[in-house]
């Protein structure tokens, strides 16, 4: 009867083990399906915001704004301003001058007081233009230095992204040469090469859908951001007017697109007119390379990108 007793208390006491250890095997086993999912979240949110800085530094290279007009203090205001500021120097020299003449005893709070006033005046009169910055009105002028802070701003960023592309993704070849990449399009902004720039841009962009293609859960976003890799890599040589190269490029994006379009399951919550508008401007785009016209080619390449950021 005792060798009953302790054969059973044996079997259960493996019971036990064997449910402990499972229970132990499920809840390591979640907890490292929640890492990786946070993990992924995260290098998603990144790639995000990097592309949304690469977007701006693609359109600054052209001077290209989303908004069609900008705000700017009026020709006169700015004259008003420069005669302040030339009045209160010329005010504040005539007052040292003084000062010294009478022995020092001119308070300098009068001048401060003075100059105050003269700014909070011209404060509460400020007029403002609206300046046309669309394409067919643009100057075109490169602001190199904008382009230059921002390019050496995001190697900050490209540190932490790197840390978390590397947990995340195991062929690391991918990484090295992105990386690489940059240090490019550093030296071709730091030359202010415009070409290069623009081509090194593309080559960049390209990487973005390599680092989500694993992740399924985001193959609506992986579509969109190789159709704009496609449309970058035709924006990026119309300098060179190869519009041959750059028809083939706006075909891919447009087959690339095409799959949002008529494919049910990518379309659960997206207005399908939003996504028919889209595909009718990549296409569109296509016309203005027949016609071989930058600035053509230039607005619709804008119309699309508007409209991308919506999807």
């Amino acid at each position: 009867m005792k060798k009953y007793g302790k054969f059973l208390y044996l079997i259960i006491f493996i019971i036990l083990i064997v449910t402990l250890g499972f229970l132990f095997y499920k809840v390591s086993r979640e907890n490292k399906s929640n890492e990786n999912e946070n993990q992924k979240n995260k290098v998603f949110s990144e790639i995000k915001y990097l592309e949304s800085k690469f977007i701006e530094l693609f359109n600054d290279v052209n001077n290209i704004n989303f908004d069609n007009y900008k705000i700017s203090l009026s020709s006169s205001q700015k004259d008003e301003q420069e005669n302040i500021i030339s009045g209160n120097s010329s005010e504040s020299s005539n007052s040292d001058d003084k000062s010294k003449e009478s022995g020092g005893m001119s308070s300098g709070s009068d001048k401060s007081q003075s100059s105050s006033d003269n700014k909070q005046s011209f404060k509460n009169n400020q007029q403002y233009d609206l300046k046309d910055k669309g394409i067919l009105t643009n100057d075109s002028v490169t602001d190199w230095n904008k382009i230059k802070n921002d390019v050496e701003l995001i190697y900050n960023y490209l540190y932490t992204t790197t840390i978390d592309l590397y947990q995340l993704l195991n062929d690391q070849d991918d990484i090295i040469k992105f990386n690489k990449e940059y240090d490019n399009l550093t030296k071709a902004v730091k030359e202010e090469n415009k070409n290069e720039t623009l081509i090194e841009l593309s080559k960049l962009y390209e990487y973005f859908p390599k680092f989500l293609e694993k992740d399924s859960d985001n193959q609506k976003e992986i579509i969109i951001l190789k159709t704009k890799s496609e449309i970058f890599k035709a924006y990026s040589i119309i300098d060179y007017e190869d519009w041959e190269k750059m028809n083939e490029y706006i075909n891919n994006a447009s087959q690339e697109f095409m799959v949002l379009v008529t494919d049910i399951k990518y379309q659960k919550n997206v207005n399908q007119y939003n996504l028919n508008k889209i595909y009718i401007i990549i296409n569109e785009m296509q016309n203005a390379i027949e016609l071989k016209d930058r600035e053509v080619f230039l607005i619709k390449y804008k119309n699309a990108l508007e409209e991308l950021k919506n999807v």
